[in-house]
């Protein structure tokens, strides 16, 4: 049976007035509740050399090491009874040409994670900034492996930096560009365009699911070296501010 086309396109009508609404409250959550989007996926806790590690002295046995801040409660470990993720942190560090090696953490929230999770920090050795949450001899221990005795110093010494918000203006403004969007999406819910064409998709909401989808992916581009945070959100604002009024242009 043949639908009548006044049937056919009010059902196309409304199937695109739901996508649309749909599509504008998703880029509105992603905005405001999920931390992801446009995101670097690496946390960072505002402190310089929270989650460090260097070797500051090597000696022939534990006993040669002679640091001012080595006592007999100082923790000491066969290289051996270190757990993997301890003695992967202790070889990046002791083949480093400059003895030292800086963890990165990820956020709980990316899927995958090409370094390590706060979860995965070796628990053998103690991390933080003196002055804010740990005493400088706590940040010592000795690993004996294979003859040798390595003084291993690992987080701050100083309670220094603070939170670089340099990259903060950028952040807000392709964050508001997304919720341009969707509020793009619900004016168009609301008034359709002129140009709208018999299909279910149309094309704010291909150009609106493009961003989200984007937004989504800045964290794992950024992991794949691919694009930098920075670079991915001047993106979303040159691709929103062009796009937009060039739409608009077309369709009203």
């Amino acid at each position: 049976m043949d639908v009548p086309p006044s049937i056919d396109r009010s059902d196309h009508v409304t199937v695109r007035r739901l996508l649309r609404l749909a599509l504008a409250v998703s880029l509105i959550s992603l905005v405001f509740f999920y931390p992801g989007a446009i995101s670097s996926p690496y946390s960072d806790t505002g402190l310089t050399g929270y989650y460090s590690n260097q070797i500051v002295e090597r000696g022939e046995s534990v006993e040669s090491i002679d640091h001012a801040e080595v006592t007999d409660e100082t923790n000491v470990y066969r290289y051996d009874e270190l757990s993997p993720v301890a003695r992967e942190v202790f070889d990046e560090t002791r083949s480093a040409e400059d003895d030292s090696f800086t963890i990165t953490i990820c956020h709980d929230w990316t899927v995958v994670c090409d370094e390590y999770y706060a979860s995965e920090v070796p628990e053998a050795f103690e991390y933080g900034a003196v002055g804010h949450n740990v005493d400088e001899n706590e940040l010592y221990t000795i690993i004996e492996d294979d003859g040798e005795a390595y003084l291993l110093q690992t987080g701050a010494l100083g309670h220094g930096d603070g939170w670089d918000l340099s990259g903060l203006p950028l952040m807000v403004l392709s964050s508001l560009m997304v919720l341009l969007v969707s509020g793009a999406l619900l004016h168009n819910t609301i008034r359709p365009p002129n140009s709208d064409g018999d299909g279910f998709v149309s094309h704010d909401t291909i150009f609106g699911s493009l961003i989200g989808l984007f937004a989504l992916a800045v964290p794992y581009l950024h992991m794949g070296d691919v694009l930098t945070v920075q670079q991915s959100r001047v993106l979303i604002v040159g691709v929103v501010a062009v796009g937009l009024p060039v739409y608009y242009l077309r369709s009203r």
